[in-house]
């Protein structure tokens, strides 16, 4: 089990969980319990280091005059949503308006942060058809900066209204620097996120954050399901979230209503399934690795228009057959 968790990303998680559920902690032989105790140690840290890395960034960005809006892991860590508690991630994620991403990533490079080295057709591909610049790291720190300007690629064929999303945001707190997604939105994000890309090694996490954020949000309003529905289909997100949460009960028994259930799974979702499930090779499904690649092939498909996608994998399988030469040569 431990291993598993390893391999999907959920071994900080839990042992939060299984740290606050003392009748079955001490179940566990004694040499999980060290492992429980140093993963909650990590992720009681992991915290702690993420909001010192949210100060770092809003001294580096208070200069500027619009929203800076904060997605996904950080944004669950600074509001101490349950979707925080032991989760793990690699970078922080944050969006503002088109026209101040070139000034928010100057003031990131005198804060320290700085883009890794690309080549003439990557620096065009997130430059003028993705949704973000490329990733910006800490040259001392090592921390990495996801800077978007929309939630989903504006060339992306799930028309999203992502505009409308973004134009409904609300500070965090009464500071004013630091702006959240509704509740609603918040949600939908991470079900856009999970089932428009292919990164699905971390499937798992991404359904347990759906899993728990539906939880909390319910719990604090009952119309939360009814004002999902809705929202889903004024952004376009219907199909998409219900397919999310049709996952998240089948993998965490989310108490999904039935109106927010899709009225039939297609092969795209069991596909999801698939790829969402245990990474770990001893118990891996037997179709993963045929799940994981018609997955890619769908992402790439969604995220660009034909002639864009051509170009794109010209170039990828240019850089593959360059890549297969030098190792022959080596």
């Amino acid at each position: 089990m431990f291993s598993e968790a390893r391999q999907a990303g959920l071994l900080c998680r839990l042992s939060l969980v299984l740290a606050q559920s003392p009748e079955i902690e001490e179940k566990l032989p004694e040499r999980l319990h060290k492992h429980v105790l140093a993963a909650s140690i990590q992720a009681n840290a992991f915290q702690t280091d993420v909001r010192r890395e949210l100060s770092h960034m809003e001294q580096a960005l208070s200069g500027l005059d619009c929203r800076v809006l904060l997605l996904k892991g950080a944004s669950y860590v600074l509001l101490d949503l349950p979707a925080a508690s032991g989760r793990i991630f690699s970078d922080i994620d944050i969006l503002l308006p088109k026209q101040h991403v070139a000034s928010a990533e100057a003031s990131l490079m005198l804060g320290g942060w700085l883009t890794g080295q690309l080549d003439a057709y990557d620096q065009r591909y997130y430059r003028e058809w993705s949704h973000e610049i490329p990733p910006m790291t800490h040259m001392r720190r090592g921390t990495t900066i996801d800077l978007h300007h929309s939630l989903v690629m504006p060339t992306c064929r799930v028309k999203v209204d992502s505009e409308r999303m973004v134009s409904e945001t609300f500070p965090v707190d009464e500071k004013g620097f630091w702006w959240r997604l509704k509740d609603e939105d918040m949600l939908l994000h991470a079900a856009s996120h999970l089932m428009l890309n292919s990164e699905f090694d971390r499937g798992l996490r991404d359904l347990w954050d759906i899993d728990l954020l539906f939880r909390h949000f319910s719990s604090h309003s009952a119309q939360f399901s009814d004002r999902l529905l809705g929202r889903s289909a004024e952004v376009g997100l219907k199909e998409i979230v219900q397919q999310a949460l049709f996952l998240a009960k089948r993998f965490f028994g989310t108490p999904v209503p039935e109106q927010l259930l899709p009225e039939r799974h297609d092969l795209f979702v069991r596909l999801v399934a698939c790829s969402s499930s245990t990474r770990h090779p001893d118990t891996r499904p037997n179709w993963q690795g045929l799940s994981d690649m018609l997955l890619m092939l769908r992402e790439m498909y969604l995220r660009l228009p034909n002639r864009l996608l051509a170009i794109h994998i010209a170039h990828k399988t240019s850089e593959l057959f360059k890549r297969s030469e030098e190792k022959a040569e080596v």
